[in-house]
C-alpha cells in the first residue's frame, strides 16, 4: 500500500514537472527573443535586472529541492 502510494507521488511529480518544464523553456524561448535587437529596443540596465532576477529564482528553486529537512549551523572552512 506504501509502495502504491509513493509510485502515485512520484508518477505525479513526474508528469507535473514534465509538463512545467515545458511551460518555463517555452517561455524562456520567448524572453530570448526579446534580445533581438533589430525588433527591440533595451538598455543593458534592462536586461540586467530580467536576468538577475531570474538567476535569484533559479537559486531559490535550487535551494527547494536540495534543502536538508535538518537545521544548517555556519562552520569555517578548514
Amino acid at each position: 500500500m506504501v509502495e502504491n502510494i509513493r509510485k502515485s507521488k512520484h508518477e505525479r511529480f513526474i508528469k507535473l514537472a514534465e509538463s512545467r518544464m515545458k511551460k518555463v523553456l517555452s517561455a524562456l524561448a520567448s524572453l530570448r527573443n526579446l534580445s533581438n535587437k533589430q525588433n527591440y529596443e533595451y538598455s543593458k540596465e534592462e536586461a540586467s535586472q530580467m536576468l538577475n532576477f531570474l538567476k535569484n529564482e533559479i537559486r531559490e528553486l535550487e535551494n527547494s529541492f536540495l534543502k536538508d529537512s535538518k537545521k544548517k549551523d555556519f562552520k569555517f572552512n578548514k
